[in-house]
């Protein structure tokens, strides 16, 4: 289910990673998604304090405000979190929700092995999967690679 995602590199400073995406058509159903996981969400009664366009923070005090997803009313993103025991990022944007597996620049045996393992769990996502996780030739994918998966 995850696809490797070969970085940019050079001065992008990005990395590769092991991703999977799925579509969500509503807040609920994004909550209902978190919840088949085991994870809980953080939902905030009001919009809370989000940095001003055009002012400049410290980097202590911009990592107060909480990241939003787009789209709700007012869902943090979850981060960095744990499934299955193993470590990976997850982002929302609207409509579309990224696991990625891999911290560092290279993806290792261990990231493939963590994969497995969240795999394992999401198998039965009732969302649809989206494949490559982004329209990009960096993903090996059937799309973009059939003759590796013949």
């Amino acid at each position: 289910m995850f696809r490797f995602f070969r970085a940019h590199g050079g001065h992008a400073n990005d990395a590769d990673s092991l991703d999977v995406a799925f579509r969500y058509s509503s807040p609920e159903e994004l909550e209902a998604f978190f919840s088949f996981l085991g994870m809980g969400m953080v939902r905030f009664a009001e919009k809370p304090q989000q940095p001003e366009q055009g002012v400049s923070y410290l980097g202590s005090e911009y990592e107060k405000f909480p990241s939003l997803i787009d789209g709700t009313s007012w869902i943090q993103q979850p981060g960095h979190r744990e499934l299955a025991g193993e470590k990976v990022f997850i982002w929302c944007e609207t409509g579309k929700i990224t696991l990625s597996v891999g911290l560092n620049y290279e993806v290792t045996e261990e990231d493939v092995q963590s994969a497995e393992a969240i795999e394992k769990i999401i198998a039965s996502c009732p969302l649809e999967r989206i494949d490559p996780p982004r329209d990009t030739k960096n993903y090996i994918c059937p799309k973009y690679y059939p003759a590796y998966f013949g």
